[in-house]
């Protein structure tokens, strides 16, 4: 189900991926700050960075206070853009996904020429359509669905490059073949991310100055027979730790 939180058009909707690691912020040390400061007196000014610059961050510490602070959180909403192009055609599927503190979830998935709604209650599956609910064959597993669970799942960002910026702290991953995305998409996108001849790309995820996680990008372009395919997702969460119950169809 956690999938679902980050790439809906994968059967999978920014989570997990990679190894462990520390992106470690740099400092100087005794010397090179003596260094540093002879420097400044003789030139008579100190060197500050411009307005909006971003300045180095640990992504090992974002995460770790990330998670102490939103990891018992369950609600939120996510609206996702996904973007797969290759040559003249096109395609754009836009989501938007609500998990309330019940553990109740609704899917909305525009593909630009309908809208599907799926809402999964108690594990069991229903969509609705023209009025009539209908409930699927399957129970879905709603392991890994919840905000907490999520943040949770940013572990691996410690191997990132973190930034901190105006709002507050931004981490990227370099994306070099299907196994640096393997847990962000689903069992059959991930074999035909491995039949391509080459894939790159890059993953980010933003958090905010109170250590939320409110959304990420990822674009990745694979070439395969001479083919180049480009796919970007932009992902944003809002509401977060204050969906109590889940709107939905009377009687499901």
């Amino acid at each position: 189900m956690k999938r679902i939180l980050l790439f809906a058009l994968l059967s999978a909707v920014l989570t997990a991926c990679g190894n462990g690691g520390n992106s470690g912020q740099k400092e100087n040390t005794g010397e090179d700050a003596q260094n540093t400061s002879g420097e400044t007196e003789e030139q008579g000014q100190t060197e500050e960075p411009g307005e909006g610059q971003q300045s180095e961050a640990d992504a090992s510490e974002i995460i770790d206070q990330a998670v102490a602070e939103w990891e018992d959180v369950s609600s939120y909403e996510a609206r996702q853009t996904f973007t797969i192009s290759s040559g003249d055609a096109q395609n754009v599927v836009r989501t938007i996904t609500t998990q309330s503190e019940q553990d109740e979830v609704k899917v909305e998935v525009d593909n630009g020429s309908e809208v599907d709604s799926h809402y999964v209650i108690d594990g069991d599956h229903f969509t609705y359509e023209d009025g009539s609910i209908n409930e699927e064959g399957t129970n879905v597993d709603m392991g890994g669905s919840t905000y907490g669970e999520i943040v949770q799942s940013l572990e691996a960002f410690k191997a990132g490059d973190a930034t901190q910026t105006e709002e507050g702290y931004e981490i990227q991953l370099p994306v070099g073949s299907s196994e640096d995305v393997s847990s962000f998409v689903d069992q059959e996108m991930l074999e035909s991310l491995d039949g391509a001849e080459s894939l790159n790309g890059q993953i980010t995820v933003m958090l905010n100055d109170e250590y939320q996680y409110t959304g990420g990008k990822m674009t990745l372009t694979l070439e395969d027979e001479g083919r180049e395919v480009n796919m970007i997702s932009n992902l944003e969460y809002t509401r977060i730790g204050e969906i109590d119950v889940l709107e939905k169809p009377k009687n499901m």
